[in-house]
C-alpha cells in the first residue's frame, strides 16, 4: 500500500479535509486498495517521508520550502500543493495526477 503525505500547520483541520478528498476519489476510481491519503501536521513531513519508503505523494497545503523539496526529491516524492482540494478549481486535474502516480506503482 502506497502512502500519500498531507499535511497542514497542525494537521487536525485542514489535512484531514483533503485527505478524505483524495481517499474519496481514490475508492471512486477503484484505487484504494493501492493507496490511501493520510494527514499529519506540517512539522513532521520531512522525518515521516525520510522514514517511510511507502510515500509516493506529498500535498502541502502550501508550497514546499527550498529544504523540504530537497527531501521530497531524494526520496523520490512527487509534491504538490492541496488548493485544489480545498477551493473545488483545479481538482479534477489534481485528481487525474494523483491517480496517474498511483497507477505507476
Amino acid at each position: 500500500m502506497k502512502t500519500i503525505l498531507v499535511c497542514c500547520g497542525s494537521g487536525v483541520a485542514t489535512s484531514p479535509q483533503v485527505a478524505n478528498k483524495i481517499n474519496d476519489n481514490l475508492s471512486n476510481k477503484g484505487l484504494d486498495g493501492k493507496a490511501k491519503a493520510i494527514p499529519k501536521p506540517i512539522e513532521t513531513a520531512k522525518s515521516t517521508v525520510e522514514n517511510d519508503p511507502s510515500i509516493i505523494i506529498y500535498v502541502g497545503i502550501a508550497p514546499a520550502d527550498a529544504e523540504l523539496q530537497e527531501v521530497l526529491d531524494k526520496n523520490d516524492v512527487f509534491g504538490t500543493v492541496g488548493l485544489p482540494w480545498l477551493t473545488g478549481m483545479g481538482e479534477e486535474e489534481a485528481n487525474q495526477k494523483v491517480e496517474e502516480i498511483v497507477n505507476k506503482y
